[in-house]
């Protein structure tokens, strides 16, 4: 019995390393810089965005107190006089009007007098010459032109004018309309529309005059050239519908469910806000957020602080009403607001006029403070969060900038560890042919014996 060893052996290295995980894991770790400034860059981008998100709802709240400037308290129609139809809007004001309508706003017309047996029947040309709501217009009709053509003609012509042909069934027509009712207050009977020369053969002539709307208020007459009035009653639109001789009454109430909801509206504004607030202030702690993407912390504090300075902000510096929570606004546990009705209702029946003083007066109104605060916050170049958005920005610039360096870094250092791996397996491969060499060729130890 005998055993050979070889004489010389490599260790195996050439099959038992993993050259390209280890390369990959060694790569990776160079590469956490990046992994760490992405993060961020995600973190920065969230709090971007609640930035955008409380641009928009400061804005909104500034809207918001602007149209309650003009009005908390609402008024609307009750009760509507026949004839007409009314929308009370800001400014309108408890009362009643007695209101009948003698006239109701119409539009002039003029048709052709000449005999025409089809719509393709020619006329002479010439010269249109009218008065439209007191403007003398004079429209060129080309010669040999087929009716048709004649208010084509007219209708590009962009006066304040309207033409088309029309037909008895036997006979056709030019017809001009007014595009606008009435007439000029205080001019004749043809105010609408006059025909002052006619030489294209057509022979216009006027067959209804303009009217104007006219009703009695309370023994006072008021006129209009449209069906729409809106200075007869003060925030009050008037439409004109038909003729009623007989007056009747427009009342106008306060309404407390539309009062209400103006206020809510406001105070939904401001809740949206404070919801934005919170999620940097008070997060979730069962969905707590990425690290890095809650707003900065004194610009939370310090836009709560103001929003609440809002509440005990005082408007007027005597009477029963002088803040919001006069009113009924009244702040909760958890930094909202919320409307207490019954307040909400005692004041507005006790002081209409204190309860929009709250927002309307000038410098200390909810309005003039609202717009202040949005100012110091939203404007495009001092406003702290179109600051701090910018800074972000920045922020994220650079981090791209210095990824795209570590990133090249990166690529450098695999490119040589693949090139150091490379190298190494070259030599392992070449210290296994030389063993396999050796022991080819190269003696060998013999160990014999007998029985």
């Amino acid at each position: 019995m005998s055993t050979t060893t070889p004489i010389f052996t490599a260790g195996g290295l050439a099959s038992g390393l993993d050259t390209n995980t280890i390369v990959d894991k060694l790569v990776a770790l160079e590469a956490a810089p990046i992994t760490t400034n992405n993060a961020r860059q995600a973190a920065l981008n969230v709090q971007i965005s609640s930035i955008g998100d409380l641009l928009s709802k400061i804005k909104s709240l500034a809207s918001t107190a602007s149209t309650l400037g003009k009005g908390v308290v609402a008024n609307s129609v009750t009760t509507v006089p026949a004839g007409i139809a009314a929308v009370a809007g800001t400014g309108a004001m408890p009362g009643q009007y007695s209101i009948s309508v003698s006239s109701v706003a119409s539009l002039a017309k003029a048709r052709s007098t000449a005999v025409f047996t089809s719509a393709n029947d020619t006329v002479a040309g010439g010269t249109l010459s009218l008065h439209i709501q007191g403007v003398a217009t004079t429209i060129p009709i080309a010669a040999n032109s087929d009716l048709g053509s004649v208010a084509s003609q007219i209708n590009q012509a962009g006066k304040a004018i309207s033409a088309a042909v029309i037909s008895d069934g036997s006979h056709y027509y030019l017809s001009l309309t007014n595009r606008d009712t009435g007439k000029p207050l205080g001019s004749g009977i043809d105010g609408g529309l006059s025909i002052d020369s006619d030489t294209t053969g057509l022979g216009m002539a006027v067959t209804r005059n303009a009217t104007n709307a006219k009703l009695n208020m309370d023994g006072l007459d008021v006129e209009s050239k449209t069906n729409d009035i809106s200075t007869a009653v003060p925030g009050v639109t008037l439409t004109v519908k038909a003729e009623q001789p007989v007056a009747s009454d427009l009342v106008i109430s306060a309404d407390s469910s539309k009062s209400t909801d103006n206020l809510q509206s406001f105070v939904d504004s401001y809740n949206s806000i404070i919801g934005v607030l919170q999620q940097s202030l008070r997060p979730d702690p069962n969905a707590p957020p990425a690290r890095g993407s809650t707003l900065d912390g004194t610009t939370v504090l310090t836009l709560q602080q103001k929003m609440h300075g809002l509440l005990s902000s005082q408007v007027v510096g005597t009477g029963s009403v002088r803040t919001l929570a006069d009113i009924g606004v009244k702040l909760q546990n958890d930094g909202t607001l919320v409307v207490d009705q019954p307040l909400f209702a005692k004041s507005m029946a006790k002081d209409p006029t204190a309860v929009d003083a709250i927002f309307s007066t000038a410098s200390t109104g909810m309005a003039a403070k609202v717009a202040a605060l949005s100012t110091s916050f939203t404007d495009p170049l001092d406003g702290q969060l179109v600051q701090r958005r910018t800074s972000l920005n920045k922020t994220i610039k650079d981090l791209v900038a210095s990824n795209v360096q570590l990133q090249n870094h990166v690529d450098t250092y695999k490119l040589q560890l693949q090139r150091s791996f490379t190298t190494m397996e070259g030599l392992i491969a070449n210290y296994n042919s030389i063993s396999t060499f050796l022991n080819a060729n190269s003696g060998t130890t013999t160990t014999s014996g007998k029985k």
